[in-house]
């Protein structure tokens, strides 16, 4: 997931490996940042690849990153409920299923010649997805993310939420 703030962005580290398992399409200043600062790839279990330790600020990354649609922005989902986002998800799939099947029919020199080019987008596909479902699971307060300081925790407006009653919060049964 990114963030922009200003001028630059902030990646999750789960993006950044993301990146990182192909580089051959990856321009090489992009890997001169995420490397700038060693900190900001190494993951210190699955919960640390939430946070947004990556930063980048040079002018030709921030563009890129900006324009990859597989890389979930947060703030195009922050106030959207989760089952917006989950129905988007399910939106997604059926893309998914349809280009699949598409390119499944096609004849086998086609399907040869223009492979890895459809397993890139299914991969990159199933990369926002997972990234959606994280958002999802945020926004129902299931997983936090450690936000940029200059944003914080409370930018995010959850849409429709109810807040459960005491006794509902005392014996953990969700909202009433």
């Amino acid at each position: 997931m990114k963030i922009k703030i200003g001028q630059k962005v902030y990646l999750q580290k789960y993006d950044v490996s993301y990146i990182m398992h192909d580089l051959n399409s990856v321009h090489y200043s992009i890997i001169d940042e995420i490397f700038k600062d060693s900190k900001s790839f190494i993951m210190n279990g699955a919960m640390d690849g939430y946070a947004f330790d990556c930063v980048f600020e040079d002018p030709t990354n921030v563009k890129w990153l900006m324009d990859q649609d597989w890389i979930v922005d947060y703030d195009q989902y922050k106030n959207k409920t989760s089952a917006e986002v989950v129905a988007l998800c399910e939106e997604l799939i059926e893309q998914g299923k349809i280009k699949a099947e598409e390119f499944n029919a096609k004849d086998p020199e086609y399907r040869e010649k223009h492979f890895l080019e459809c397993r890139e987008h299914l991969s990159n596909l199933e990369h926002k997805l997972n990234s959606l479902e994280a958002m999802a699971n945020y926004l129902d307060k299931k997983i936090k993310f450690a936000l940029p300081k200059q944003i914080g925790e409370h930018s995010v407006t959850i849409k429709n939420a109810k807040k459960p009653g005491f006794f509902a919060r005392l014996f953990g049964r969700g909202a009433q």
